[in-house]
């Protein structure tokens, strides 16, 4: 059984009653957002534009990487050229998007990295918070664990 991560947890608990539930043309909307979401941030890797990570990432967002490191969004982001290096490719799978309200979608994945040399390519689960503020979807934390 999956837990919640405590962001979302607390997101939860500050929503009002009558948001937690959106109707289903709403619900089907927001998955279709995030998932659009989620394609975007992969692209990242084919693209090298930073910019769509500027846009995505919320000011105060948090990832925690499989090996335990905690990055900012200008640490995270800064990280990227060196996988741009590293990686041959980068490929999302398994994507499922949970809504728990009009404004609060958890999206989770398995994404493959394949390195440029020699080596297995290295398999991750992920779990992205998104948050909806001023209108606009923006991923405020994520975290990955690494498949063996």
């Amino acid at each position: 059984m999956a837990l919640l991560s405590p962001v979302v947890l607390s997101l939860l608990a500050l929503a009002p009653a009558s948001a937690s539930s959106p109707s289903e043309p709403a619900r089907r909307e927001i998955v279709r957002a995030i998932e659009d979401l989620e394609k975007a941030w992969f692209s990242v890797y084919e693209t090298h534009d930073l910019a769509i990570l500027e846009r995505l990432m919320a000011d105060d967002f948090v990832a925690t990487l499989a090996d335990g490191e905690v990055r900012d969004k200008r640490k995270h982001i800064a990280a990227y050229p060196a996988d741009f290096e590293a990686l041959a490719s980068v490929t999302n799978s398994d994507l499922r998007v949970l809504v728990y309200g009009p404004d609060v979608a958890v999206a989770t994945g398995l994404y493959t990295a394949a390195p440029r040399g020699k080596g297995p390519a290295g398999r991750y689960r992920y779990t992205d918070t998104w948050l909806r503020r001023n209108g606009s979807w923006q991923c405020i934390a994520t975290h990955e664990n690494r498949l063996e």
